[in-house]
């Protein structure tokens, strides 16, 4: 009889695991020998955005693999960061875990990849058929360390549904979106739910807003950062939060944000009190789970300009996991990590997650919810999430807190903004 565990962990029980596994012999065994068929246990850890489709995925995994048992348990994002860390140097993590492609997160492929803590994926049948487009944030010295499940974007995921019965339809330029957030006001609507009580949401405006007016056609910003001939605080970085600010001041959030949680945010969404959300593409799935049946949602570019034809949007590899590099059970964590990239599991993530699959999947149609993404990428006018690229996990946490002192008025974009280049400074 097949037996699985879902678990939902919050801070809460992460600390207290924590505590219990700070009482184990420290320093990590060596990896077990790849030997058998993997059976036995196969442990998971996941953020909490797969909900909707990983259990799914794990019983179809059960009934190809029935001498394999899998213990899947969701743990709060901010949480993750500390548990997984602790454990894989107690050597008590799972045998697969949410990792990050790229940089900018302590649980990132760049900061894990130099304590040798991520097994090298490169002999997997799914390593030639992502895109190249990934390499970049999901390979270090030609050796692949991360799979993601979806090809993500951020940007407005809007309520069409409670959009048609009020009249309006999402902004395609940045006066657009200013008389958007007065017209959803005077129609007693939200125009943007903002779950900026959720740390991470606080990357959510600038990311999109930065992909346009900082990364657009033409821009050396990034190469020149590297080089240390360009800083946040001296260039169009500041155009990004003055944009955030003039949406603050538009009335465009709900009052109180700093104390409005992103389960929440989702819900105005959902419930139709708000009309959108800035948000990653994963949220399609929350929102639709607490919607009413035959709500529509659609995801729209953010506009940063008056110009539609400048707009690009922050897209890149989302949802990723990687093999634990002393994986108790190595054997059925790659067999997992195959199941996870073929044809047939990537369609049914997308679906479940109404999301694009990172892998093109014959089995897969785009649906008209996530189309306009589609003609971004083949426009070549995306730019990877912007933490993605920076040399520490630091640049992006310092984003989001100082982004919350800014909208709750205790800091300045300059001084955002010289903190954020204090991280980057740092390197990696």
């Amino acid at each position: 009889m097949t037996q699985r565990r879902f678990v939902v962990l919050g801070v809460g029980a992460v600390a207290a695991a924590l505590v219990l596994s700070g009482c184990t012999t420290g320093g990590g065994s060596a990896a077990p020998e790849e030997t058998g068929d993997g059976a036995g246990v196969l442990t998971i850890a996941s953020i909490p955005n797969y909900q909707n489709s990983l259990p799914a995925v794990v019983e179809e995994f059960e009934k190809a693999n029935p001498d394999i048992k899998v213990e899947l348990e969701f743990v709060d994002v901010a949480a993750l960061h500390t548990q997984i860390r602790t454990q894989l140097s107690a050597g008590t993590a799972p045998d697969i875990f949410t990792t990050y492609p790229g940089n900018g997160t302590p649980t990132a492929m760049e900061n894990l990849v130099p304590g040798g803590f991520l097994a090298d994926l490169s002999d997997l049948n799914f390593n030639d058929r992502l895109p190249a487009a990934m390499d970049e944030t999901t390979m270090v010295d030609g050796k692949r360390y991360v799979l993601p499940l979806s090809l993500g974007a951020i940007g407005g995921i809007y309520n069409e549904t409670a959009m048609e019965e009020v009249g309006l339809t999402a902004p395609t330029t940045w006066t657009e979106l200013l008389e958007f957030c007065g017209d959803a006001k005077a129609a007693g609507k939200v125009a943007y739910a903002y779950g900026a009580q959720t740390t991470w949401n606080n990357q959510l405006f600038a990311f999109p807003l930065s992909a346009t007016l900082v990364y657009g056609e033409g821009s050396t910003f990034t190469e020149d950062q590297a080089a240390g001939k360009a800083t946040f605080a001296d260039s169009d970085w500041t155009e990004v939060w003055d944009r955030v600010l003039e949406m603050q001041d538009a009335g465009c959030w709900q009052p109180e944000p700093l104390g409005t949680a992103y389960e929440v945010a989702t819900g105005m969404v959902a419930k139709g009190d708000a009309l959108a959300i800035s948000s990653v593409t994963s949220t399609f799935a929350a929102l639709a789970a607490t919607a009413p049946a035959d709500t529509e949602f659609m995801f729209h570019a953010l506009p940063a300009t008056d110009d539609p034809d400048e707009t690009n949007i922050s897209a890149g590899g989302s949802g990723a996991y990687s093999i634990n590099a002393k994986a108790k059970n190595p054997v059925a964590a790659k067999k997992f990590m195959e199941f996870l990239g073929s044809d047939a599991t990537m369609a049914q993530i997308a679906e479940l997650q109404n999301t694009l699959p990172a892998i093109a999947s014959d089995e897969f149609e785009t649906p008209a919810s996530l189309a306009e993404i589609m003609t971004y990428v083949d426009a070549g006018r995306i730019h990877p999430y912007d933490d993605q690229l920076w040399p520490n996990a630091k640049v992006s946490a310092v984003l989001m807190e100082q982004a919350q002192l800014l909208i709750g008025g205790g800091t300045t974009v300059d001084q955002l903004l010289q903190a954020m280049d204090v991280a980057f400074a740092e390197g990696s």
